[in-house]
């Protein structure tokens, strides 16, 4: 009950503050939010973090790839395992065939 009395006196004050500071206040807020982000010191940031985010995220796919592969590998049913044959889509052509 503690943490709704909090929320609701955060909204109340949030709501107060933010309605007396007005249109003005939140333009000149959202104005210095943009300069900000043009700054060419601020997009070259970004862009590392980004390039360095997405090769962080293709080891770490590769990492869980190669250790699901080997977990996986382990459990694979025999039946599963014996299968080197193309599959067939059941008119006796492998699959991306016609028959």
């Amino acid at each position: 009950m503690r943490t709704k009395a909090t929320f609701a006196l955060g909204f109340a004050t949030g709501y107060v503050l933010g309605s007396r500071a007005g249109r003005a206040r939140y333009e000149q807020i959202r104005q210095a939010a943009r300069s900000f982000m043009a700054n060419p010191a601020v997009q070259s940031t970004a862009s590392t973090l980004q390039h360095q985010a997405g090769d962080a995220l293709s080891t770490a796919k590769d990492k869980a790839t190669a250790t699901l592969g080997d977990k996986l590998g382990e459990k694979k049913p025999a039946w599963l395992a014996a299968s080197t044959a193309p599959a067939t889509n059941g008119a006796g052509a492998t699959n991306g065939q016609r028959a």
